[in-house]
């Protein structure tokens, strides 16, 4: 069963991103789609928390640890070409593009077991 976050999709690859919608729409997840910059007043405002960010790694480049350190999202999965396997956290979860659909899920099932216990 889902969880109470909105999950925030800031993704650019068109094919990738309606995947997402379909995956995580199956499995009752709240979503919205944004193309626009995560930090922006507006998307929180949009947005209301809790939510967890999905984003391209590239959109964000150096800024990724800021956005995770911001306290603005209660996670970010950031999908990135640079990565052979995941590379998973708490706040944070990368995941290789290739294996987004899992990935994310994986990452969204792993943070709400050890939160909920």
């Amino acid at each position: 069963m889902a969880a109470k976050e909105l999950i925030v999709l800031i993704v650019r690859d068109g094919g990738l991103r309606s995947a997402l919608i379909a995956r995580l729409s199956l499995q009752g997840e709240s979503l919205v789609t944004l193309d626009a910059d995560p930090e922006d007043p507006k998307v929180h405002r949009i947005a209301p928390a809790p939510r967890i960010l999905v984003i391209d790694k590239a959109v964000l480049g150096e800024r990724l640890a800021t956005v995770v350190a911001s306290n603005h999202w209660r996670g970010v999965i950031a999908l990135a070409e640079d990565v052979e396997e995941a590379e998973a956290g708490d706040p944070l979860c990368i995941v290789p593009r290739g294996q987004a659909l899992a990935g994310v899920t994986e990452a969204l099932g792993r943070w709400r077991l050890s939160r909920d216990g």
